[in-house]
């Protein structure tokens, strides 16, 4: 475990505030003073509180320096509700760690806006979250490699559809269109395909990784969140603890945790008193409301269903604390919906091997983890399609360093009052950036991709309330 990760005792705390006082000393003492070539990389600036300055946290903040605009969707079919309309940017902003003030950014995002794998309205947007030693390798790795695989295998699959069209057409009599072999005259791949696609470039990059010898990931790795445009769909691929949130906004006054039953029974007056109670709690959300919807889980040991999974491949399923005797082993965790609720606690369920007090990692999949993956930390991506519709007007693609403070309507709330990605980027960092001041001594990486969308097809709240597992209000955990 990074030692740095978390800070979690008094003593521990103590402990750094005290070492954060020795480098603003220090910081103080060398101000003005010359560097040479050969001297030492100088400590970040900070200020009388130990925080990094303004010009020092400009520094770490790189990326976009303006919206940009792209069209993805159905280009070919000649209509509107086909065409989605997307201005993006991105920001990353590198984090500080007293004990480690040189660490580099273990975040990387990938943007190809336009004719991903020689799709004429095709796009994919891509962030990484490393961790460990070599967490910004593993990053940089599957930064640079997993559109690769996915391109490689889109492209083969549409080459074969075409294929199996033109054969069709050959056993019809019927002539081929113009351009029948160019890969805009392709079929456009179905979900299952598309996603097939996703889940094997993962597959393959994880593989890759573990093969190059340049990419050290026996204790290190990386999260990977994505969202693919093909079809005037959206393909959310996610391996980790990064996130995609959709800000969807609602055409119809409707309660998104009631089934479709309850909301007959509520109509028909056979609701009982405790099912009233239940769902009385709060209101339905508004026409017109822009809500968070989240496109993605967090895959951590907080989730029942990983940790089952975890052990039956053999790990071990405990905080540290636990680990180390101070509170006694449990597995009761409560009703965590990491994005709803804020982890205040910081001392999280952690993998283990069952002999060994390693690899402690937080979540319960990732790309590379060698060590990890003997015991469950694989790299399969959990996937959810949606198709864009009119409702669909913001996307957050992003990592922990956002959503750690932040809940999910929290960070949709901030870019409604943007007036552009960009915008959205900036007061996201500043947001994150403030939270992590107020709870820790360190700050993480902090980088997301906004994307506002435009498109005419008519709204399915229903398939939204499938989305939908729960309200979105903040319960802090005790």
């Amino acid at each position: 475990i990074d030692k740095s990760e978390r800070i979690r005792t008094p003593s521990e705390r103590a402990k750094l505030t005290k070492q954060r006082s020795k480098a603003v000393e220090r910081a103080n003492s060398t101000s003005g003073a010359s560097a040479s070539a050969s001297a030492p990389q100088a400590d970040p600036k900070l200020d009388s509180e130990g925080h990094l300055t303004a010009e020092e946290v400009a520094r770490r903040i790189s990326g976009s320096v303006e919206s940009e605009p792209t069209v993805c969707g159905e280009l070919k079919s000649g209509s509107d509700d086909g065409i989605v309309h997307i201005t993006y940017a991105a920001l990353t902003q590198r984090g500080y760690y007293p004990t480690d003030p040189h660490k580099a950014n273990q975040d990387a995002y990938y943007i190809q806006p336009s004719k991903f794998a020689s799709g004429e309205g095709d796009a994919f947007f891509a962030v990484f979250d490393g961790h460990g030693d070599k967490g910004h390798d593993c990053a940089n790795f599957a930064k640079n490699t997993l559109h690769k695989h996915l391109a490689q295998g889109i492209k083969k699959a549409r080459a074969a559809e075409n294929v199996k069209r033109l054969k069709e057409l050959d056993s019809r009599g019927e002539a081929k269109p113009k351009n029948a072999f160019h890969p805009s005259s392709w079929p456009y791949l179905s979900r299952e395909t598309y996603e097939k696609c996703c889940r094997e470039a993962h597959l393959k990059c994880n593989k890759a990784m573990h093969d190059d010898k340049q990419v050290k990931d026996m204790m290190s790795g990386t999260t990977a969140i994505s969202v693919g445009f093909h079809a005037g769909r959206m393909t959310v691929s996610n391996v980790g603890d990064s996130r995609v949130v959709l800000g969807y906004r609602m055409s119809n006054d409707v309660d998104l945790d009631s089934t479709p039953a309850e909301e007959e029974k509520k109509e028909i007056g056979e609701m009982s008193d405790l099912e009233h109670a239940k769902t009385d709690d709060e209101p339905p959300l508004q026409a017109g409301s822009i809500v968070a919807i989240p496109l993605s889980e967090d895959q951590t040991p907080y989730r029942k269903d990983e940790r089952e999974r975890l052990k039956k491949a053999g790990a071990r399923v405990c905080s540290i604390d636990q680990m180390e005797g101070l509170v006694p082993m449990h597995e009761d965790w409560g009703e965590v919906d990491l994005g709803v609720d804020i982890d205040e606690h910081g001392d999280p369920p952690r993998v283990w091997c069952t002999d060994h007090d390693y690899p402690g990692t937080a979540f319960s999949r990732s790309l590379g983890d060698t060590v990890g993956e003997d015991i469950g930390v694989n790299a399969e991506p959990e996937i959810v399609t949606k198709e864009i519709t009119k409702g669909d007007e913001i996307l957050i693609i992003a990592s922990d360093g956002i959503f750690e403070f932040l809940t999910n309507q929290r960070a949709i709330d901030i870019c409604v009052e943007c007036s552009d990605p960009h915008h959205a980027c900036t007061r996201l960092l500043e947001e994150s950036y403030r939270q992590w001041l107020h709870y820790e001594l360190r700050t993480d990486d902090i980088t997301c991709i906004v994307l506002f969308l435009r498109n005419m097809r008519p709204n399915d709240d229903e398939a939204v309330r499938g989305l939908m597992k729960k309200r979105h209000r903040i319960k802090k955990m005790a």
